[in-house]
C-alpha cells in the first residue's frame, strides 16, 4: 500500500503508543519477532532495509506504506510492529 496512512489506522497506531503494545524500529521488531502481529514499514526506507526486514518477517503480515514517522509522531522511524492482537487485526482488517 503506497498512501498516506489513513485516519482509522493512525488511530489504531496511537492507541498502540499509549498502550505500550507497539516495537519501534527493526533492532526491536527482530529482538521480539515472535511477538508482532503486523508490521509496517515506511515507503522512504531504502530498499536494502525493506528487504531485509520482510525477509525477517517473513511468518508476519507486513506492509509498505508512507507515512510511518509520522504516525507515530518521531522522525527517522522507519518501521513499527504492532504487538496487541486486538490492535494488530484492526489495522489488518483497514489494509484489505
Amino acid at each position: 500500500m503506497n498512501s498516506k496512512i489513513n485516519s482509522k489506522i493512525q488511530s489504531y497506531i496511537g492507541l498502540a503508543m499509549r498502550s505500550g503494545r507497539i516495537l519501534l524500529g527493526e533492532d526491536k521488531i527482530s529482538e521480539r519477532l515472535n511477538s508482532c502481529v503486523i508490521v509496517l514499514i515506511d515507503e522512504s526506507a531504502t530498499d536494502k532495509y525493506k528487504e531485509r526486514l520482510l525477509k525477517k518477517c517473513s511468518e508476519i503480515p507486513a506492509f509498505v506504506m508512507d507515512g510511518i514517522s509520522n504516525a507515530v509522531h518521531r522522525d527517522q522511524v522507519l518501521a513499527i510492529a504492532i504487538t496487541d492482537s486486538g490492535l494488530g487485526n484492526a489495522i489488518l482488517d483497514n489494509l484489505r
